[in-house]
């Protein structure tokens, strides 16, 4: 049995314990001395300054953060703790959100990963976020958006200071929603424009169908929309990063073609919501299966599209609407502390052997 099955296996163990306990944390640190600290940076791509939320392991006491919707609980521009082994480089994961999110849609993942050991980097898609949703109707849409990531890995990689502090023997990627694919894309996920079209006219059950349509708000509401330049250059620099391990949450797959194949040497981790309403499975996470038949795909029950994302002030719950909303019965909170554990294990299993492969 190869090294790549008995972590795959060990993986699904893990997860189909439902109520996972935390494990051994990828850095070597003790939970009683790491927290999640936080810092803000930003690269620049074309002729906008893309901007990034890194957590890191911190030994700086955390304290609450009002950031708009949500409630951060990080150490801002915390002190950094030394990552064990490895060079004292830590294990990177980075976070692509859905349409029309944020760098920190998804903090309480990112906060728990980071005490976890892990630096992790949540881009802020340019043309694609809470401020911006311009990009969403270009016809490049389904280019771009992984080609950001791709960027995103290159000027990590390349920053004096943050570039030092990757081991690049243990890189993973988290996507939900549009975010789901634009992992997805990176590991081999080829788009299929005709398909998608195709689909889209022959299925009215599919609310993703929609989403390229301006009244539905995918037109930019300020007045400096993100400028794609009409032939984007494929082109991001060097050096870059490999992903060895991802995770998809919820992930758009309507667009990806048939013939794509991911690597059997990429762990996938696949997880779907039971009450998505906004991607149904059998459209989305189900044609991305698919492409990566050797993926770990599990079903979230009883939560919905937008679960995945942090829980919401209450305060602004009525204004953002259905991103708010949960299925009746369903506990938001529970379930983000379950997702961070389940992808902990994940990434632990799959991430920490990498370099022996």
């Amino acid at each position: 049995m190869t090294r790549q099955r008995v972590h795959r296996i060990l993986a699904a163990s893990l997860l189909a314990l439902g109520g996972l306990q935390p494990v051994t944390m990828a850095s070597g640190n003790s939970e009683s001395d790491a927290h999640a600290g936080l810092m803000s940076w930003s690269f620049g791509y074309h002729d906008t300054a893309v901007s990034v939320a890194i957590w890191y392991p911190s030994s700086t006491p955390a304290r609450a953060i009002p950031a708009g919707p949500f409630s951060l609980h990080a150490a801002s521009n915390g002190e950094w703790l030394p990552a064990s082994g490895h060079a004292d480089q830590y294990p990177l994961l980075i976070i692509s959100h859905g349409t029309g999110g944020s760098s920190i849609a998804h903090h309480r993942i990112a906060e728990s990963l980071a005490i976890a050991g892990y630096l992790v980097a949540a881009i802020e898609h340019p043309g694609d976020n809470y401020q911006d949703r311009s990009l969403v109707a270009n016809k490049q849409y389904f280019d771009e958006r992984p080609r950001q990531l791709q960027a995103l890995m290159a000027a990590l990689a390349s920053d004096p200071a943050l570039g030092a502090r990757i081991d690049p023997s243990r890189v993973g990627a988290i996507g939900h929603s549009a975010g789901g694919y634009s992992v997805a894309a990176l590991l081999g996920a080829n788009p299929d424009r005709d398909a998608l079209i195709a689909h889209c006219a022959e299925q009215n059950d599919d609310p993703s169908c929609g989403y390229a349509d301006p009244s539905v708000g995918v037109t930019t509401p300020t007045d400096m929309p993100f400028q794609l330049p009409p032939e984007a250059d494929s082109a991001v620099g060097h050096p870059t990063l490999t992903i060895q391990s991802a995770a998809l949450l919820a992930p758009l797959g309507s667009v990806v073609s048939a013939s794509s194949r991911i690597s059997a040497e990429i762990d996938v981790l696949i997880m779907d919501a039971e009450q998505d309403a906004i991607l149904p499975s059998q459209y989305h996470a189900d044609r991305i299966h698919k492409s990566a038949p050797h993926a770990h795909r599990t079903t979230a029950k009883g939560a919905g599209h937008f679960s995945f994302i942090s829980p919401v002030v209450a305060a602004w719950a009525e204004s953002l609407g259905e991103v708010a909303e949960d299925p009746t019965g369903f506990d938001r909170d529970q379930f983000n502390t379950h997702v961070s554990q389940t992808l902990q294990a994940w990434f632990d299993s799959t991430l920490k052997h990498t370099a022996n492969r």
